[in-house]
């Protein structure tokens, strides 16, 4: 082989070299991105966005009817909260057991879903965790995916290596299958115990007829309501109730620790994430105000109204919101959000998405589950303040 020869054999192996460590570096970090681990220690699976059925015309009336719905993406834990991480979260915060807890806490249910929790008991566990409960959009996409089938696995009905259902007494939770057994129940995207097992408490508020009006983008359900949503289906269940699409409902909040009446044996969670963007500057990447909140505005005079401000500062102690911050008082600075230059996102749909939904890399809860529009316009009234020297102050409407 001649020097000619050589020389283009050398630099289409260094270019192919380069190729392939080109193709690697480009697809480590994507595939790396399809699983990450909770501050809970919990695997959670990437969910793409993208658009999938929701609903079925062929179940109950609070079913229907079937419509499009487009997701942006997001995490989900790949099993449900088990025991063994609640015993970690009510150790943290100091927080009592649900009822029963003694019992449920023992080393053979370690990794059994924890159960007897309200929907306040698992939001408060998802905020503890840096995450949430997903909405129930995000819980069925990521329980059936985009073809529209009845159940996670598909359209067989259930059977034992599939879902945990059927069963006649809870027997001081051995009737629960340990998290991550039923491998042939898995949903598209990976994720087990779907159907069966718990049923899994959600962030929306439940209306029956919700679905016929629903936002195609995100929803997030009504503003308010009395029940919050359960999906899933439980161990106590017959099979038709497996369904993906299938809709439950209770009361959030049980009037103490000690009561069972809001809480049950068949009820746990799941938690969801919002992706975090990667930001050189180390500072917060601020997105466009969504369309959902464009064409929300702070109600005139509101800024430097001291009852709207006082009414804000009540719901603000009083709602947990101060639980995010040590000193029980607004944040004065937020990653950047205050710097010159960003000043043209302060306009008051950007103050409501913000308090309303949150943002990444930010300690703000999504108060848009506890609060209705109104009280969420008069926290921010009362937060703006801290921006201006803790007095009122008129804000002029920036346009992002």
């Amino acid at each position: 082989m001649g020097v000619r020869q050589r020389g283009q054999v050398r630099l289409y192996v260094l270019g192919l070299l380069m190729a392939i460590t080109f193709v690697a570096w480009v697809a480590g970090p994507a595939q790396a991105q399809q699983q990450i681990t909770g501050k809970d220690g919990a695997t959670m699976l990437f969910v793409p966005a993208g658009e999938f059925p929701m609903g079925s015309n062929d179940g109950s009336d609070d079913e229907k009817p079937v419509h499009q719905v487009s997701l942006d993406a997001y995490y989900l834990d790949k099993y449900e909260v088990t025991v063994g991480q609640y015993a970690k979260f009510l150790e943290a915060t100091g927080f009592n057991g649900p009822p029963m807890w003694a019992t449920m806490d023992q080393p053979s249910h370690q990794k059994r879903p924890v159960v007897n929790v309200d929907w306040s008991d698992a939001s408060n566990y998802c905020e503890w965790a840096g995450k949430r409960l997903p909405t129930e959009a995000e819980w069925e996409k990521a329980a059936r995916g985009t073809d529209g089938r009845i159940y996670p696995w598909g359209n067989e009905p259930p059977n034992t290596l599939r879902a945990n259902y059927g069963q006649e007494k809870w027997s001081n939770h051995t009737a629960l299958v340990p998290v991550g057994q039923l491998k042939d129940g898995k949903s598209p995207y990976g994720i087990y115990d779907l159907a069966g097992n718990v049923w899994e408490w959600v962030s929306d508020w439940y209306d029956p007829d919700y679905y016929a009006t629903s936002s195609q983008q995100n929803p997030k359900g009504p503003e308010n309501g009395k029940y919050k949503v359960l999906r899933g289906g439980s161990w106590d269940l017959a099979p038709e109730h497996l369904r993906s699409t299938h809709r439950d409902f209770n009361i959030p909040l049980a009037p103490t620790y000690e009561s069972p009446a809001y809480r049950n044996f068949n009820s746990g969670f799941r938690c969801a994430k919002n992706p975090v963007l990667a930001d050189p500057g180390g500072l917060m990447t601020l997105s466009p105000v969504p369309a959902d909140y464009a064409d929300k505005h702070m109600p005139a005079g509101w800024w430097t109204d001291t009852n709207i401000i006082e009414e804000g500062r009540q719901i603000y102690s009083q709602e947990g919101c101060r639980s995010c911050h040590k000193d029980g008082k607004p944040v004065k600075s937020g990653g950047g959000l205050r710097d010159q230059k960003n000043v043209r996102r302060f306009s008051d749909s950007y103050w409501f998405w913000r308090v309303a939904e949150g943002v990444p890399k930010t300690s703000m809860k999504a108060w848009k589950s506890y609060l209705s529009e109104e009280q969420i316009w008069q926290v921010i009234a009362f937060v703006h303040q801290f921006s201006h020297g803790g007095k009122p102050s008129e804000h002029r409407d920036y346009k992002p």
